[in-house]
């Protein structure tokens, strides 16, 4: 009849899992992820930002499709494509004062979302799970 279950979020407590750690970290800097998408990637890294965001609000574990989105999103943080003339990311990188506070911030980002990203990945999450949908 009522929901007794209480949200760990609302009330502070700390996330059962590192995939719970890891989408409760995409809800609350999920406006900062997509800041960070658009400056370093332009509407390309929004569009990819969106997708793991989307993938990690799905029920169950996250699809192969969204740890891919979530490899290629952390690409674009530690700043892989940077020196590649061909691609967006180094034209978006070269407009940003090295001074400027959000450079900070995005590495703060960076290095938050590559540790839960790393735990999941030591927790095997992510892995198989086509497969376990595939069987459903």
């Amino acid at each position: 009849m009522f929901d007794t279950t209480p949200n760990a979020v609302q009330f502070g407590t700390v996330p059962a899992n590192p995939l719970d750690e890891l989408r409760s970290f995409a809800v609350e800097y999920q406006d900062a992820m997509l800041d960070a998408a658009s400056l370093l990637g332009g509407s390309a890294g929004i569009k990819l930002a969106q997708t793991a965001l989307d993938g990690l609000a799905e029920r169950g574990g996250p699809s192969r499709r969204t740890m891919q989105a979530l490899d290629e999103f952390m690409d674009l943080l530690m700043l892989e494509h940077v020196h590649d003339p061909s691609r967006i990311e180094a034209e978006l990188f070269a407009a940003i004062d090295p001074a400027s506070a959000c450079v900070e911030e995005l590495c703060l980002l960076a290095d938050q979302l590559n540790d839960r990203l790393e735990a999941c990945r030591e927790a095997g999450v992510g892995e198989g799970e086509s497969d376990r949908r595939a069987a459903a």
